[in-house]
């Protein structure tokens, strides 16, 4: 699942020109960080907090990275 998080991470920059990528690729890149979260602290249910920070890796590099993709629509589109 990370590896998949990453991937359309790394697909949606170049794609970015359609302006529709953020909204759809954002969401699943997410949505897939949270199951990748989620079935990692099921596998390890003592982890401390920071090793639940570090699960959450890819959930986070999603969640900013649409919110810049956003802000760079925003930014650079303008008439």
């Amino acid at each position: 699942m990370y590896l998949l998080t990453y991937l359309l991470i790394l697909l949606s920059y170049p794609l970015i020109f359609l302006m529709i990528t953020p909204f759809i690729l954002g969401p699943v890149t997410i949505y897939l960080g949270f199951r990748a979260w989620r079935n990692k602290l099921r596998t390890q249910p003592g982890a401390s907090g920071l090793g639940k920070l570090w699960a959450a890796n890819a959930m986070l590099i999603a969640t900013a990275s649409m919110v810049f993709q956003i802000y760079l629509i925003n930014t650079q589109y303008r008439v």
